[in-house]
C-alpha cells in the first residue's frame, strides 16, 4: 500500500521554497518536452505574487524533499464558481500516489474558497494513445479538445509574399496597425471588449467557464503582469477605415531568457467583419513583428479547438504542424 503523501502550501515571496517547488515543475515538463524550454520562473512567480491580478494563485508542494507541485488558479473578478488545478509529479516519484494526494489537496483550496467546479488538462504528444486517465479515476469529465501546432520560423519568403498579397486582396477597407508591449490608450475600451468576447466566442465545449470582466484597468494590470513575468508582447491590430476603430487583432508572447518558442496568444475578429481575410492579415503581420522584436525565435506555438474550422484553416495556410493534444477536463465538486 502507498503511504499519503503530505503536502504544504508554498509561499512564491519565499526564494529557496519556491525553487524547490519550480525545480519539480521544471522537471516534469522537461521529461514531456525533452530538449525544449519550459515554464521560466518569472512566469509562474510573478502571477502568484500579484496581489491585484485576475487570478488568486496558490501553490502546493507534496513531499519533504518536495517531489510533487501543485497550483490553482482562483478567479478574483468573474468565474467564481470555477478553480483551476495543475498537478506536476517528479518523473522519479511517480506511481507512487504523490499526483493523487496533491490533487486532492488542490481541490480542498477551491473547496475553501467556495468553489463549485474545478478543471484541469493534460497534454499527448501524437500520435496519441487510448486508455484511461489520471482525470477520468479521479471524476473528472472530458469536455474539450485541443490541439497544438508549431510553425518553424523563418517562414518561406515566397509563401510569405504569397499569403500577404491574398490576405491585402481580401481585405479591401481595412489597414493594420501593429505595436509592442502597450494597446495605444486610445484603444484600451477596444482591447477590453475584445477579451469579454474572448472569453465566450472561441469554442468552449462543455467547460464550464462564463464571460469574463473586462475593463480598461484590467487590460493595463495584464501588460504590467507580462512585463514582470520577463516576457515580450506583440500586437497586430485590424482597423477599420470607415470606423477607425480595432474590429480584429492577434498577440503574440515570447520569453526574454528563452526567446526560441514563441506562444500565440489571442486572436480575434469581430462577428460582422468575418470573411474578409483578417485573422491571416493580422498574423501574418504579426509574425514580422516578431522577426523584428525576437529574431532568435524559432518556433511559434499556437493552440485551437477541434472545432474551430476557420483559425485551423488559418494556421494550416502559414504551415503549422500538429504535435499534440490537449483535453480540458472538469469535475464539480461535492
Amino acid at each position: 500500500m502507498t503511504r499519503p503523501v503530505a503536502t504544504r502550501p508554498v509561499d512564491p515571496a519565499d526564494p529557496e521554497a519556491f525553487a524547490e517547488w519550480f525545480a519539480v515543475v521544471d522537471a516534469s515538463t522537461s521529461g514531456r518536452w525533452p530538449g525544449r524550454a519550459g515554464w521560466q520562473p518569472d512566469e509562474l512567480r510573478a502571477p502568484a505574487l500579484d496581489p491585484h491580478g485576475a487570478l488568486r494563485t496558490v501553490l502546493l508542494g507534496a513531499g519533504n524533499p518536495m517531489v510533487g507541485a501543485g497550483m490553482v488558479e482562483l478567479p478574483r473578478h468573474d468565474n467564481r464558481h470555477l478553480a483551476q488545478v495543475t498537478v506536476e509529479v517528479h518523473p522519479a516519484a511517480r506511481r507512487r500516489g504523490v499526483g493523487t494526494e496533491l490533487l486532492a489537496a488542490c481541490e480542498r483550496v477551491a473547496i475553501d474558497d467556495g468553489r463549485r467546479i474545478v478543471w484541469g488538462w493534460d497534454e499527448q504528444r501524437v500520435p496519441v494513445t487510448d486508455g484511461p486517465t489520471f482525470a477520468q479515476a479521479r471524476g473528472y469529465a472530458l469536455v474539450l479538445e485541443n490541439v497544438r501546432r508549431e510553425l518553424s520560423l523563418p517562414m518561406d519568403p515566397h509563401q510569405l509574399r504569397t499569403l500577404e498579397a491574398a490576405a491585402l486582396l481580401g481585405s479591401t477597407g481595412y489597414e493594420v496597425v501593429t505595436f509592442s508591449a502597450r494597446w495605444p490608450e486610445e484603444w484600451v475600451e477596444d482591447r477590453a471588449y475584445f477579451g469579454r468576447l474572448m472569453s465566450t466566442e472561441i469554442p468552449l465545449g462543455d467547460w464550464a467557464g462564463q464571460e469574463e470582466t473586462w475593463d480598461r484597468d484590467r487590460v493595463r494590470r495584464q501588460e504590467r503582469l507580462v512585463d514582470r513575468m520577463g516576457r515580450e508582447l506583440m500586437v497586430s491590430v485590424a482597423r477599420s477605415q470607415k470606423s477607425g476603430r480595432p474590429v480584429a487583432f492577434t498577440e503574440l508572447s515570447v520569453s526574454r531568457s528563452v526567446p526560441e518558442i514563441a506562444y500565440q496568444w489571442d486572436t480575434l475578429v469581430l462577428s460582422e467583419h468575418r470573411g474578409h481575410r483578417l485573422s491571416l492579415l493580422v498574423k501574418l503581420a504579426n509574425l514580422r513583428l516578431l522577426g523584428q522584436v525576437s529574431p532568435s525565435t524559432t518556433v511559434v506555438v499556437t493552440w485551437n479547438a477541434e472545432a474551430n474550422g476557420p483559425m485551423i484553416a488559418v494556421n494550416d495556410a502559414l504551415g503549422c504542424q500538429v504535435v499534440s493534444v490537449g483535453r480540458t477536463w472538469q469535475k464539480t465538486l461535492a
